[in-house]
C-alpha cells in the first residue's frame, strides 16, 4: 500500500519513482541507506522517504497570454468562383 503522506496520488509516485530509477541506472548515487539493490526499489524507497523534490511547474493558465491582433473566419464563395484556377487533383 503506497501512503499518500508524502505524496499526492499513486500515479505521481510512479512517475517520480520511476525517473528517479532512469537515475539510478546511469549511476546516481542513492540518497537512502537500503539494502536494496534493484533501482527500481531504490527508487521507490527515496521517493515514499520523502528525500526525492519534485515539482511540475505552473500549471498551463498561470502562462502569460499573447494577444491575438485579428481573427478571420474569411470563406470561400459558395458558387466555387475562384476555385477554377486549381489544379487537376487538388
Amino acid at each position: 500500500m503506497i501512503s499518500t503522506e508524502t505524496i499526492g496520488n499513486k500515479f505521481e509516485f510512479i512517475s517520480v519513482a520511476g525517473e528517479r530509477c532512469k537515475q539510478l541506472q546511469r549511476g546516481a548515487r542513492p540518497r537512502v541507506e537500503t539494502t536494496a539493490h534493484k533501482p527500481v526499489t531504490v527508487a521507490m524507497q527515496e521517493v515514499l522517504s520523502g528525500v526525492i523534490p519534485y515539482s511540475y511547474g505552473p500549471f498551463p493558465e498561470e502562462y502569460p497570454v499573447e494577444e491575438v491582433a485579428e481573427v478571420t473566419t474569411e470563406t470561400y464563395p459558395a458558387d466555387g468562383a475562384g476555385m477554377d484556377n486549381r489544379e487537376p487533383g487538388t
